[in-house]
């Protein structure tokens, strides 16, 4: 299987194959700056945290080392139905990244077809790739 990102990654970090994963630490830049981009932009990554329902540990902000609490950055928002469900507000958000806290959205491919086929890419390059039964 051909990936440009598994082969970026690669080429990033000397390797021809994930043998060095977990055991040794490893640096590098992707020879292809574009790939990023078509991956996921800053506006897309706050465009996909603007539009879901998030809250931590999923969704996080750290400033100087220290965790945030969440209410500093999510508000309850109310459905049609009356239901509260946590947002990120980004109004909020958009003060604290202005500071610079430092915003982490973990498991980005449940949100994103895109970020799912790198995510996929790279299970399936370093064998961790999850088989799910559906049976």
């Amino acid at each position: 299987m051909d990936h440009l990102l598994v082969d970026g990654v690669e080429k990033a970090l000397g390797w021809s194959g994930p043998g060095g994963l977990g055991k040794v630490f490893a640096r590098g830049q992707l020879p292809d700056r574009a790939l990023c981009a078509r991956l996921l932009t800053p506006h897309r990554l706050l465009d996909l945290t603007m539009r879901r329902s998030l809250s931590p540990p999923q969704f996080r902000c750290l400033q100087g080392g220290r965790e945030l609490h969440p209410r500093e950055y999510i508000a309850a928002a109310r459905t049609r139905r009356g239901q509260a469900i946590p947002m990120v507000d980004m109004d909020r958000l958009g003060r604290l990244l202005d500071s610079g806290v430092t915003m982490v959205l973990d498991a980005t491919d449940t949100f994103d077809p895109t970020m799912e086929v790198a995510c996929r890419a790279l299970q399936w390059w370093s064998g961790e790739l999850v088989q799910v039964n559906t049976s």
